[in-house]
């Protein structure tokens, strides 16, 4: 990865108010390590954060091994992915190895840059299980706030299983915001080529579900119920969203329902 970039995130990293410092330099007190890291953070609650920047693809056995080393010595794991080597945005499919244990290891989300006319864009790359197995729709998030660094332990029963200390970038704030977000989003890149309702195929319909917030696949009594609330959250007349953003999402929601009702012949 050419240095610029690698200096850019560091730097980035520096301007968190969390964060007592960000050195490219190793460590000399840990010598005995398979997977140096390209960024080393450490924040004033005194959490240690290995950063890996990455611009060829990993090998499964090469991430696991990295938490496992990280996790033994009370230090967080964070992987940087080069987005070109992610799928693009609106992709439904299949998904790589390392590509599903990042997704496993950020709870349904990976973290990747670009370099744009020398230009470092960061990118929170969304994954969202379909009810087809092994299917998956992709989502980004261009230039999310890079404004904090936390370092939590969690426990994995698929994929990486086993017990270990993951780093994250993204604050609270961001991540309430997107968990609404993630619906809309969702719901557009599946619907943004129109199908009449008649012909809309199964990855629309599965939109549709999304939009709702609700499970793929949920019967009529939980559709109806989740349409009832999002259409009073959303209505432009009480919600508390500004007005513009309540009647989109308030067209998506109804449009969804409508699609359902269609699909499923319910009356």
């Amino acid at each position: 990865m050419p240095s610029s970039a690698t200096e850019e995130i560091k730097s980035r990293f520096r301007r968190i108010q969390d964060v007592k410092y960000a050195s490219t330099a190793a460590q000399t007190p840990l010598t005995a390590r398979n997977h140096e890291p390209d960024i080393v953070v450490e924040t004033w609650m005194n959490s240690r954060l290995f950063v890996y920047i990455l611009e060829t693809p990993p090998k499964p056995r090469q991430i696991k091994s990295a938490l496992k080393q990280n996790s033994s010595a009370s230090i967080g794991s964070l992987f940087l992915i080069d987005a070109a080597l992610l799928p693009a945005d609106g992709y439904c499919g299949r998904l790589r190895d390392w590509q599903d244990d990042l997704r496993v290891m950020n709870m349904g989300t990976i973290y990747a840059f670009a370099l744009e006319e020398d230009e470092l864009r960061l990118i929170q790359v969304n994954i969202d299980e379909t009810t087809q197995r092994n299917q998956f729709i992709v989502w980004h998030t261009l230039d999310f706030p890079f404004d904090a660094v936390s370092v939590r332990r969690r426990d994995y029963q698929t994929n990486i299983r086993g017990s270990w200390l993951i780093g994250d970038i993204a604050s609270t704030k961001f991540k309430r915001r997107i968990s609404e977000e993630r619906a809309r989003q969702r719901f557009h890149y599946r619907t943004k080529r129109s199908q009449p309702l008649e012909t809309a195929g199964a990855e629309q319909i599965n939109a549709a579900y999304l939009a709702l917030e609700i499970e793929v696949g949920a019967g009529q009594e939980a559709v109806k119920e989740a349409f009832r609330n999002l259409a009073r959250k959303y209505h432009p007349d009480v919600s508390e969203h500004e007005k513009e953003e309540a009647e989109k999402r308030f067209k998506e929601v109804k449009s969804a329902y409508e699609q359902i009702k269609t699909h499923r012949r319910w009356r």
